[in-house]
């Protein structure tokens, strides 16, 4: 009887013990649960706007997001319009284009402010900016519009690199770059493109969005 009794009382024990490592366990697994779901929580970046330099001018076809803090019915997306302009609720056509960020934000609040709201908290982020492109053209290995960098100047070297090099045909001592000013006039450069290749310290050419870049081929 007396080993009875121990046995007894040792599984009574023993089923206790393991009651208790099943809630540790559970415990565990559900902190393991709500820290992976807390993990997959967050805003994605789609929720605000993109930073961008402050220097950054506003061109045709990039998206602003309007917010006005308080007037979520005035709230609204627009994109830049060809003639540079936006329209608004209230204070319609405002013309952006050319502007900074932050210099366009001044201009709508002092348009709401003028005639519509008492001291406005206005916002206004770039949602998506407009493709600024290039074209590399004749005697290169994928020839046709480059997309150039959103935040920095496109160098030649690096539109040349994005259509896949000069081609085995090419002349990378003569290559033409046509660009179109303000006014509407054509500028022409000559660059000998093996000059940067092969001096370290030659000055790499910036481009500008628009220009037209010509690789001809040698003359045999």
């Amino acid at each position: 009887m007396k080993y009875i009794f121990c046995f007894i009382l040792f599984f009574i024990h023993f089923l206790a013990l393991g009651q208790e490592m099943s809630k540790g366990n559970s415990a565990y697994t559900s902190s393991d649960y709500n820290g992976n779901s807390n993990s997959n929580i967050g805003t994605s970046s789609s929720d605000f706007g993109i930073v961008v330099d402050e220097n950054y001018i506003l061109q045709p076809s990039d998206v602003l997001q309007v917010s006005i803090f308080l007037e979520p019915d005035l709230e609204k997306s627009v994109r830049i319009e060809a003639d540079g302009t936006v329209t608004l609720p209230l204070i319609k056509k405002v013309k952006v284009a050319n502007l900074t960020v932050s210099d366009a934000q001044e201009l709508i609040t002092q348009l709401y402010n003028r005639d519509y709201l008492v001291d406005p908290q206005i916002s206004v982020l770039v949602v998506s900016f407009s493709p600024k492109l290039v074209r590399v053209l004749g005697s290169v290995n994928r020839p046709g519009i480059v997309e150039m960098p959103l935040d920095r100047a496109m160098t030649l070297t690096e539109a040349i690199a994005n259509a896949n090099g000069i081609s085995r045909l090419g002349n990378p001592k003569s290559i033409t770059i046509k660009r179109v000013d303000e006014s509407g006039k054509t500028q022409q450069f000559e660059v000998n493109f093996n000059r940067i290749l092969m001096n370290a310290n030659a000055k790499d050419m910036i481009l500008k969005e628009g220009d037209t870049i010509w690789v001809p081929e040698r003359i045999i």
